[in-house]
Order: C-alpha cells, then sequence, then structure tokens
C-alpha cells in the first residue's frame, strides 16, 4: 500500500468549531518524562471512564424498532456521499428513553443544554462530524487502499465514524469475501449506540438493499407506517439481514468504550482484536487537549510497533486542525512529542505530514 496525498484547492469549511472546556491544563512538557504516560494512575480514577469491550449485539438490541432520521454528507475535495444520522434524531431517541427522576450530566451534555461541545472525562464531543473526519475520508479516496489488502481497521475516537463508514461501503460494493474487520472506539458508549452502529446500519442499507428490500424489511403489522428515503425504521428483520450479510461477507465489528491507556490496550489484547492482517489505524480531532495528547500519542506508538513486531503492514492516519483554539493542542505538539519519541527511542517509524487546503488550517499526518 502506498500513500501520496494531495488535496485540492477546495475547501471542506471555513468555519471555526470552537470547543468548549471546563477543563484548564498546562502545555505539553518539551521532555518525555520516563513513566509511559499509558501507565499513569490518572487514568485508573473513578471520574474517568474505563476501557469496555461491547458486542454487537447488544448495542443492536437498544436500536431494535428505532426510526432513524438521516441526511447525506457530500465530501467537498471528492464530492463522495456518505451518510450520517440526524442530531435531532438521536436527541429524540434520548428523550424517549430518559428517566424524567433521575439527573444525567452526560445527558444533559448530549442535549445541549449546557451549550457545551465536550467536557472531560464526561463527554467528548462524538455526536458531531468534525471537519477532519471528513478529511481523512477524502484522503482516503484520493488515495485508495487496496481492499481486500487492508482488512482490519482500527478507529480511535471514532465518534459518527465517517473514515469507517467510507470503507466499510468500499467492501460492501467490491466483490470480495476475503473478511474485514472494525474495531471502533469511542470514550462514550452512548456515541457508540447512537451514532457508530446506526451510521454503519443506514451505510449499508444505502448502499445494499435493492428499492423492493428497503420497502419490505421496515414494513410492519402497523398499518400506514411511511417508508421513506431518509429514514430508516430498524426492524427485527431488518436488523437481522444486517448481521446475516455481515456473516456472509466475513464482516465483522467490534466495539471499545472508555479512555486509552494501558488498561485500553489490554483489552484489545484479551479480545484479540490486534489482528495478524493488514492494518490501518484511523484517528481524528483526537489531539485537541495538550494533556492528553501523550497518551493518544503513545498508544497510536503502541499499537503500531505491535503491529511491526509480527511483520504486519501498518499504517496510521491523524487528522487533526494545525491548532485547537481555547484548549492549546496542536499538530506542532504532536510532532515534537512523537519526533523526540522517535529519536530518543530509535523506534522504527516514519513521519510525514500533509496539509489540507482549507481556510481553517488543518493536516493529515501519516505514521508508518
Amino acid at each position: 500500500m502506498s500513500f501520496a496525498f494531495g488535496f485540492s484547492n477546495e475547501d471542506l469549511s471555513d468555519d471555526e468549531l470552537d470547543i468548549v472546556s471546563s477543563n484548564e491544563n498546562g502545555p505539553v512538557t518539551n521532555s518525555i518524562t520516563k513513566e509511559n504516560p499509558l501507565d499513569s494512575d490518572t487514568l485508573l480514577q473513578d471520574t474517568v471512564n474505563q476501557p469496555k469491550f461491547i458486542h454487537l449485539d447488544d448495542l443492536l438490541k437498544s436500536l431494535a424498532n428505532v426510526r432513524l432520521s438521516f441526511e447525506e454528507v457530500q465530501t467537498s475535495v471528492t464530492k463522495t456521499v456518505i451518510y450520517r444520522r440526524e442530531l435531532f434524531d438521536v436527541k429524540h431517541q434520548l428523550m424517549s428513553e430518559v428517566d424524567s427522576t433521575t439527573g444525567n450530566i452526560e445527558l444533559e451534555i448530549l442535549m445541549g443544554e449546557t451549550n457545551e461541545d465536550l467536557r472531560r472525562n464526561v463527554y467528548e464531543g462524538g455526536l458531531k462530524s468534525w471537519e477532519c473526519s471528513i478529511d481523512l475520508v477524502d484522503s482516503l479516496i484520493e488515495n485508495p487502499i487496496q481492499l481486500p489488502q487492508c482488512q482490519n481497521i482500527i478507529e480511535l475516537g471514532c465518534g459518527t465514524s465517517l473514515p469507517s463508514e467510507f470503507l466499510f461501503m468500499e467492501y460492501l460494493r467490491s466483490d470480495s469475501n476475503a473478511g474485514i474487520n472494525f474495531t471502533l472506539c469511542d470514550y462514550n458508549e452512548s456515541v457508540l449506540r447512537l451514532v457508530s452502529v446506526p451510521n454503519m446500519i443506514i451505510a449499508w442499507a444505502k448502499t445494499v438493499l435493492t428499492e423492493k428490500q428497503w420497502s419490505e424489511l421496515q414494513t410492519t403489522e402497523v398499518p400506514n407506517i411511511p417508508i421513506n428515503s431518509d429514514e430508516l425504521l430498524l426492524t427485527c428483520k431488518l436488523l437481522e439481514a444486517f448481521k446475516s450479510h455481515l456473516l456472509s461477507r466475513n464482516i465483522s465489528f467490534s466495539f471499545i468504550s472508555g479512555s486509552w491507556g494501558r488498561q485500553f490496550m489490554n483489552v484489545l489484547s484479551d479480545h484479540k482484536l490486534t489482528s495478524s492482517t493488514n492494518t490501518l489505524i484511523l484517528t481524528a480531532e483526537t489531539i485537541y487537549q495538550p494533556d492528553t495528547l501523550p497518551v493518544i500519542t503513545e498508544t497510536l506508538i503502541e499499537l503500531i510497533l505491535n503491529y511491526k513486531k509480527f511483520s504486519v503492514p501498518v499504517k496510521c492516519l491523524l487528522a487533526a486542525k494545525d491548532i485547537y483554539f481555547g484548549v492549546g493542542g496542536s499538530i506542532v505538539e504532536f510532532e515534537e512529542y512523537i519526533t523526540k519519541r522517535i529519536s530518543a527511542d530509535t523506534l522504527p517509524l516514519s513521519l510525514s505530514k500533509f496539509k489540507v487546503n482549507a481556510g481553517l488550517k488543518r493536516s493529515i499526518v501519516l505514521i508508518e
């Protein structure tokens, strides 16, 4: 697989998305501490969501008979259509599930009641589709990965999972049955349940189902229920058809919620999610907090080195804004950190950066 990133002059977005955070932290120190950030005791505190493996079936149970409203999203550079669940529809489901007698800070943030895009250790912004995730989709299109060569996809901080969704649709459109594995990871289990999985189901339905199947799989015993092109009723028979198709095409989905760190790496290992096949690691908009930058960086380094140790071809693509105004993270600090690690420990890694032509400066970093 070769990557040679080229971007058109067309901008994806000129609008800055300000990230509001209640956490105030100093900048990343210039020196790399001897303790691996993955082993920090702060990652084990009760206030931090601990990593947890989640089965697809468990997520699907909470979606049975839910009607999804969704929209087509067209990437600006390649004009490629991807799909995402509407945010208002997510809020509608949350409202239908909430127990009004109990308070829930995460729910209040998800519902927009606190006017926050994220709050540290509570909600990390996964319900929104951020610009850099779309940058990754365009980069994958302009520099195609030869499926089924890339049979293992890991997306960290996946949120709406648009890059993985694109690769999923590409595999569905192919005639391959070689198999492909997706491991989608987000801090919030609610994000995996409310957008990550729904977006995959929508993408599957729009890619695979005929017009007749689209209608039949949504038909219920209740009369006069409308069948619309921008809505999808997740009947039991539709969800069964989804799972059956995954099985027939050798497609698997695994999910991990919670923080990165040593426990996260252990979950990957315990569930044998470190595949022996060609691997692509994706992450977008995950380096916005200076104090968590070492954790995500060390996670990427350890993942890549684990694969290289067993001679498994692996590449990592990280997309981010050059500077995150208001919180302090930046591409420069990420580059400095990983470059020092490579130099200090003679790591067999190389780093390349490619600019995205956009009014708001953004970049994609390739690590291999």
